[in-house]
């Protein structure tokens, strides 16, 4: 099960980086902003992910 925990994050992380775009867009006009905190979701994911299952057992 460990080994399907990234996976599972990166999924739940595609409607909510979809979310997130929207809400910035609409609250500040700009969809390079709105963009990029899609884009910023998906790279603290990957930097979670990173450090939690790259520990050595």
């Amino acid at each position: 099960m460990k080994q399907k925990i990234p996976g599972i994050l990166f999924l739940l992380a595609m409607p909510l980086s979809v979310l997130l775009y929207i809400k910035v867009e609409a609250l500040s006009g700009s969809e390079i902003l709105g963009l990029f905190s899609a884009v910023a979701l998906y790279v603290i994911v990957a930097i979670v992910i990173a450090l939690v299952f790259n520990k050595k057992d």
